[in-house]
């Protein structure tokens, strides 16, 4: 068992669900080690959100840091300079930390999301992926053309905010609006989103797994788990999970189509049996 260094502030703030994680935790510290935030989560009977939280109000940025923090204490000092140690620790929180994302982000999506979103592949309503510039723009370029990719046709970008506005006020059939956003509350994003619900166009997001504005207008919502940060002021979030949540929806998309097909398949052999 390792000992954690929490003060009565940190220990006043956890609630009683987080308290019995930290109970946990204690007890089990050498199977945590080795556990996915997904693991932890089924052990414990709490969500994998949960269990972030619980790393957050610790003082980690999520569970990667926290089992690392975990590691350490539990280890002797080794030998090797400061900054060595220092680069070393740094550089595996960054990279358990992009795994955990992952991991957690796989865990929010399900299969009734995926059915949901097939729906709309599968017919030939316009699908509308809003590109505000930035990064963001990368990620549904990416979208765009893995959907181009298995076939589907009628898909377009929109770069330009009025542009947007006019399209989604004087939409007649059904369409589909694609909108991504790392925070859930840009402004752009937020407005195409409310102006879409207003003339009943579904919104297909993907968004953070807090709960935010963007995720609360869309008809099919995709969360992930990201780490938000900074650099010298400039926004400098990993997109890595974006990227995996949208591979999941092409690849699974992919897998519904053959899947279909086998059956068909199966079921003509079937009757020219008989």
């Amino acid at each position: 068992m390792v000992t954690l260094h929490l003060d009565d502030t940190v220990i006043k703030s956890l609630s009683s669900n987080e308290l019995n994680i930290l109970k946990f935790v204690y007890e089990h510290t050498e199977e945590i080690l080795d556990m996915s935030i997904q693991s932890l989560a089924s052990q414990t009977a709490y969500s994998s959100a949960t269990i972030l939280r619980f790393c957050k109000k610790l003082g980690y940025s999520g569970f990667a840091e926290f089992k690392y923090a975990l590691r350490a204490e539990g280890r002797k000092e080794g030998t090797g300079s400061a900054a060595s140690k220092t680069q070393a620790f740094t550089t595996r929180i960054l990279i358990d930390s992009l795994c955990s994302n992952v991991e957690g982000t796989s865990s929010l999506i399900s299969e009734d999301q995926l059915s949901s979103a097939f729906r709309y592949f599968d017919s030939d309503c316009p699908v509308y992926l809003w590109a505000p510039g930035g990064i963001t723009s990368i990620l549904s370029d990416y979208f765009e053309k893995l959907l181009f990719s298995i076939g589907r046709q009628n898909v377009y970008k929109i770069e330009s905010g009025k542009m947007g506005e006019h399209i989604l006020r004087n939409i007649h059939t059904e369409s589909l609006l694609i909108l991504i956003s790392t925070t859930g509350d840009f402004g752009p994003t937020l407005r195409l989103g409310k102006i879409a619900r207003m003339n009943n166009v579904p919104i297909l997001s993907i968004t953070p797994y807090t709960n935010n504005a963007v995720a609360s207008l869309a008809t099919v919502n995709f969360r992930f788990f990201t780490d938000q940060r900074e650099n010298s002021g400039a926004e400098f979030t990993s997109r890595l999970p974006v990227f995996y949540v949208i591979d999941v929806i092409i690849r699974s998309y992919l897998h519904y189509k053959q899947s279909g097909r086998d059956q068909t398949e199966q079921g003509e052999n079937h009757d020219s049996i008989i």
